[in-house]
């Protein structure tokens, strides 16, 4: 066949799938609006032997600009777009005591067209996988400003040090909260929602794929309930394969959890979460075989007028070497200066123990994490 020929066919082919939908409004320009956020923090943190202060963009939540619109097909169906960069200078996750500032963190964060209607919405594209943020379910307003479970998004550099005082390794590869497989170039479908439980699947670039379902709803009294579980399989995004179809390096996980979150009249809520993954041909740095990690999370939180406050703990086993066990206990504070400008600040004490270190023991480290979120719409 020629290459006209095939360029015919697939024109044909888009036309067929096109006239599904019904034809769509020749003389209508896509709506669309522009929204971003600006996100920066001041990190101080004592790693037992010193202290240094950072300037950095809290990559939790990261200063980012992007681009969102659809337009209707027809009364049943819309089609639409999203394209978001992170410009973030000096990400928090990179900081670390006595360390040069890191660059400008651009990222492509969402670059996907959907198509959505009664049935439910496709996505194709860069894009949050079926799974992201299982972990993040939380009432309390103070995930991704101090709070919840992202403290590898907050500070994940920053090295704990051995008795000796020599570098032993880093908060995130010793504590983590196990978020499925973030951003990710793949096709994902949402169902509608069945008296507030949705359902989300993704099969994920390096054949990985995701499933979640999710639920949401509030009871006759006030109360309000969220959960989120996942099941996920990273496929082969941490091997190197070759054209031969042969893998090396890497191996697999699959990961399975999820977190809740209630919230009470009052403003007092409690969230809970756990997480596991399960290795298949991988090792810990120390050669050993890695055969699963897991880690759980609880906050009680109070909301009151622009206020939020939340006590934490988290606890990650096993991620670092068999028996590595990490903690984090914080408090975290949220202002509300307005509804576009978030002000917030938080401390958090982390303990590693039994970790596989020539220096001897971990030593704690202590953190300050505060910053402002301005975000334009």
């Amino acid at each position: 066949m020629s290459i006209k020929a095939q360029y015919r066919g697939i024109a044909t082919g888009i036309v067929s799938v096109a006239s599904v939908f019904g034809a769509i409004p020749q003389a209508n320009a896509f709506d669309f609006k522009i929204s971003g956020q600006v996100s920066r923090a001041i990190i101080g943190v004592d790693n037992g032997e010193d202290q240094d202060v950072g300037f950095v963009d809290n990559h939790a939540s990261n200063t980012r600009f992007g681009f969102s619109g659809s337009q209707d097909i027809n009364p049943d169906y819309s089609i639409g777009f999203e394209y978001v960069l992170g410009i973030g200078d000096n990400q928090s996750s990179d900081f670390d005591v006595n360390q040069s500032p890191g660059g400008v963190g651009l990222q492509n964060r969402q670059a996907n067209v959907f198509i959505k209607g009664n049935y439910g919405k496709f996505t194709l594209g860069k894009q949050d996988g079926a799974a992201n943020s299982t972990s993040k379910v939380d009432f309390s307003g103070l995930t991704d400003l101090g709070g919840g479970t992202v403290v590898k998004d907050y500070f994940g550099n920053v090295s704990f040090l051995a008795d000796d005082g020599t570098v032993g390794t880093t908060i995130g590869n010793v504590y983590d909260s196990f978020d499925a497989l973030s951003r990710q170039n793949a096709i994902r479908y949402d169902t509608p929602s069945f008296g507030g439980l949705t359902f989300s699947a993704s099969f994920d670039e390096d054949q990985a794929y995701e499933f979640a379902p999710r639920y949401k709803g509030e009871f006759g009294n006030g109360i309000k309930f969220e959960a989120a579980a996942d099941y996920v399989d990273s496929g082969q995004q941490n091997e190197t394969v070759l054209q031969d179809g042969t893998t090396t390096d890497g191996g697999d996980f699959q990961e399975y959890g999820g977190s809740a979150s209630v919230l009470l009249p009052s403003g007092l809520n409690f969230t809970g979460q756990y997480k596991r993954r399960d290795y298949d041909n991988m090792v810990y740095t120390n050669g050993e075989e890695m055969d699963s990690a897991q880690t759980y999370f609880g906050g009680v939180g109070y909301i009151f007028g622009k206020n939020h406050v939340q006590a934490l703990y988290g606890h990650t086993d096993d991620l670092y070497n068999d028996g590595s066990e990490a903690d984090n206990y914080g408090i975290a504070y949220r202002y509300d200066l307005m509804e576009a400008v978030n002000m917030y600040a938080s401390y958090h004490h982390l303990t590693a123990d039994h970790l596989d270190l020539e220096g001897g023991d971990a030593q704690d480290i202590n953190v300050i994490f505060a910053g402002v979120r301005v975000k334009f719409f």
